[in-house]
């Protein structure tokens, strides 16, 4: 290779180095509001400030949420040309679905999140039955909309609200777990989703982050998949908002 080629291989390089910074940076600046523990209701269970009916009541509204993730999944998975990519959505599918058998955390994850989830939502007093027929908040029927019209972009985009999500899952879940078990008394058959969720996303978004990098640098929108980034946080954020409402409306109440 000549010493030409070889600097103009450095500087193209280079330059996608710097293109994929601006990006994420672009990024952090259009989601870092919807930062979801600096909001009231994250910041309550943090304090210990939320009681058992609220967990529930929580728990019962947020498990549509998780029910329905590997739906999203399935969604762009089934609209993917064969490839490295396809499969990438689908191994994550089959993590979520508790199918892969991989070891997170200390522990084989072979028990669908949902149902995980469900168990913390048993924890917390709320029954199976009631929970699935539940009547949802209108935020949380539209966060389920949004996650579903975004998987229906193009594969950077909807990768790029599948990250705004599960980025921000792994600390989170730490926080979370230890407010249940700091505050409730939580044992670890409820506070497990929230266990091995600070293992499984962190890798999930490196996974995420690394595909959309390189769909960038093959010429993906930028700003289609940042539009998409904030979107799905902001749906994350109202959702919160309205579970928050309903817990105001409860103190107000009693």
């Amino acid at each position: 290779m000549s010493h030409a080629m070889s600097s103009s291989s450095t500087l193209s390089q280079n330059s996608a180095s710097a293109q994929s910074h601006d990006f994420w940076t672009r990024f952090e600046e259009r989601t870092a509001r919807y930062n979801l523990l600096q909001h009231a209701f994250y910041q309550a269970w943090t304090a210990g400030e939320l009681t058992r009916e609220d967990l529930r009541e929580y728990s019962a509204e947020y498990w549509h949420h998780v029910s329905a993730f590997p739906t999203y999944l399935s969604a762009l998975h089934a609209r993917m040309p064969d490839g490295k990519l396809r499969r990438t959505v689908l191994q994550n599918l089959a993590d979520e679905e508790g199918m892969a058998g991989n070891m997170i955390g200390g522990f084989a994850d072979t028990k669908p999140h949902s149902e995980l989830w469900m168990d913390f939502a048993r924890g917390m007093g709320a029954n199976e039955s009631e929970v699935r027929e539940r009547e949802l908040n209108a935020e949380t029927r539209a966060l389920i909309a949004t996650f579903r019209e975004l998987m229906q972009a193009e594969p950077a985009a909807a990768m790029a609200a599948l990250y705004a999500y599960e980025a921000r899952v792994p600390e989170i879940a730490k926080t979370k777990a230890a407010g249940l078990q700091c505050h409730y008394g939580a044992d670890a058959k409820t506070t497990k989703y929230f266990t091995l969720h600070q293992v499984a996303d962190v890798h999930h978004s490196n996974v995420w982050r690394t595909e959309m990098n390189a769909l960038l640098a093959a010429g993906a929108d930028e700003e289609a998949a940042l539009a998409a980034a904030e979107k799905a946080a902001a749906a994350l954020w109202a959702t919160l908002d309205g579970i928050e409402a309903k817990r105001q409306a409860r103190k107000l109440a009693a």
